[in-house]
Order: C-alpha cells, then structure tokens, then sequence
C-alpha cells in the first residue's frame, strides 16, 4: 500500500486507523511524505508506517512512483491521506483480484456522504461519487487514487505515473487510460466505497476545479484524438468519469457567460444588446441545468429536496469554473506550457 503525503496531519491518523481495523492486515504500508511542513512523517513513524520523505516538493505522481518501487507485493494499492476506508478493504481487494487473473486494476467508490455538513464539500464529494456510480458497466477507464489497487506488473508496464505533472491533478486519469488503452480490465467496485474527509470553501472549491481544468486541457492537447475526443468530451461513453452532459453544460454556461459580458459592454457603448442576449443567457443556463437533471434526482434520492437549491447554484458555478479553467489550459497549452 503506498500513501502520498503534503501536510496531512489533521487526517492521517483517522485514515490509519481505518488501515488498523482490516479484517485483513495491508501486507506492507508505505507512506510517501512530499516535504511535509506539519509533522505527517512523524505521525507514520509512531505509529510504525515505513516513511520516505523528499526533500524538495515533487508532487503526487512521483511520491506514488517512488513508493510503488518499493513495493514487494504483486499489487499496489494506493490510498490518499484523507480517507477513511471500510475494515473490509483488503479483504475485498485480495478477493477481486484472486477471482480474475484478467482484473489488472479495481477501482473504488467515495461514498456518497461525507463528515463536513457544508454545501460546497457535500456538493463536491456526491460530485465525484455520482461521476463514477453512473457509469453503467463493471469496468471502467477511470484510475483515481483516492483508494485503487494495480497489479504491479501492470503499473510497470504503463510506466507508472506521468511525473511530469507537477499537480495532484489528472496523473491519475492518465494512468487509468493508458492500462485501459492497452487493453486491460479496470474493474469498478461500486461496493467498496471510501469516505473522504475533506472540506472546501467556497474558493478554495474553486481554485481546485480550476486547477483540475487546466490541466485536464492541457491533458486533452497533448493527445487530441485519444485523451480530448475519447476520453474527455466521451461522444460516446468510453467508461470515463467525463460525461458528456457535463462538457454540454460547461459550453451552454460559456456561452451565457458570453452573452451577459457583451451585454453589458453593448450597455455602455449605448446598444439595447440585452433584449436578446439575456433571454439567450438565460435558456443557455436553463438548458445547462437540465444536462444535470439525472445528478440532481440522485442527490435528492441519497439526501432531501433541501440540498437542490444549494447544489444547483454551487453547479453553475461548477460549470463556469471548468469553462474558464478550460480556456486558460488550452491558451498555456498553446503558449508552450505543456504541463
């Protein structure tokens, strides 16, 4: 098992203490401390965790590499600091991969109800679990390493992480897509589901989707027909945790974004623009909530009909902040910054 690590002390603990209760002990826990400002190495340390620290920050995706070299399990599982996972993980985990020597790879689910009771960190946490449970098949494209096990020769064989993505931000996906792209099975375990201890402002919300954006455009550039067009924008479903619904409703939120902006800068240059520019803001919004119609019935059906109004604005500006985050990526892209 290989934990990445940046300043996780106000979660590590609760995360190994779940390791703690398996039915099953983890054959090996290697936590990888990413210069740590807080004491999370010494956290691992006292509690008898295997810790490597850098130096220098290298980010996610070489903390997992170097811990995935010193592995000595065949499979790898790699959990994220700010996790709570079910005592029968391991067990479970063990089990998937025994009854299918084709598995390469078992994804997890975040539950849908997490600690904080906030609206922006319930929004964000039923988000990401909603993305990967309406996935229709067992199997997916998807590697997010909040809590996913690979066979080793597998990650090995893919190259591992992309360490040239300095962010914890698409390394994850590429990996899933590049075992996916060569014909292996990522198997979707719907049943095995984490909590996610996070909590997000408003703007901290915010700059992490645009972060997310960015990068994930800058991911789409650099492979435009087997990243962008399949993966991405997913035309047609290729098991990814990207729906096509949600990149509609990001371009029908640009789009309304775009025609309040001219709007208004018709108003000051004295033209009556917004007789027709705001009906068409508003049917673009109007429309864009209605690609998320599916996501809104199923946190009402886990939840009430109370958190809908906070969900639905919390999803515009979901939309609008992946709109610009996507713009921004493609224009640094362009501008040579390829990561």
């Amino acid at each position: 098992m290989v934990i990445p690590a940046y300043n996780a002390g106000l979660t590590l603990d609760r995360c190994l203490d779940s390791l703690d209760g398996q039915t099953v002990r983890p054959f090996q826990v290697i936590l990888v401390d990413d210069c740590s400002s807080d004491g999370t190495p010494v956290i691992a340390r006292d509690r008898g965790i295997k810790v490597v620290s850098f130096l220098e920050r290298r980010g996610p995706a070489r903390a997992r590499n170097e811990g995935a070299g010193l592995a000595e399990g065949e499979i790898i599982l790699f959990l994220d600091s700010d996790v709570v996972v079910p005592s029968d993980l391991i067990e479970k985990m063990s089990a998937l991969f025994e009854a299918d020597p084709l598995t390469a790879a078992v994804q997890t689910l975040y539950s849908p109800y997490c600690p904080a009771a906030d609206p922006v960190s319930r929004y964000q946490n039923f988000y990401y679990f909603y993305a990967l449970d309406r996935i229709r098949e067992n199997c997916t494209a998807t590697f997010a390493t909040w809590c996913a096990a690979v066979r080793k020769d597998t990650f090995l064989q893919v190259g591992g992480f992309n360490s040239s993505i300095p962010e914890p931000t698409v390394e994850d996906e590429e990996l899933g897509y590049e075992i996916a792209d060569r014909g292996s099975r990522i198997l979707l375990a719907r049943d095995i589901q984490v909590t996610h201890l996070a909590s997000y402002s408003v703007a901290q919300f915010m700059s992490r989707r645009l972060r997310m954006a960015r990068a994930q455009a800058k991911s789409g550039c650099r492979s435009v027909i087997d990243r962008l067009l399949r993966r991405y924008i997913n035309i047609k479903e290729t098991g990814t945790h990207h729906s096509r619904w949600v990149v509609l409703s990001i371009l029908l939120v640009l789009v309304s974004g775009a025609s309040i902006i001219a709007s208004l800068a018709g108003g000051l240059l004295g033209l009556s623009l917004w007789r027709w520019l705001l009906p068409l803001a508003s049917a673009g919004l109007l429309l864009s909530l209605m690609c998320h119609l599916n996501f809104f019935r199923k946190a009402a059906s886990y939840f009430d009909r109370g958190v809908l109004p906070g969900f639905v604005l919390l999803c515009v500006l979901d939309m609008a902040v992946l709109g610009w985050g996507v713009i921004v990526g493609t224009a640094l892209f362009i501008m040579g910054k390829r990561y």
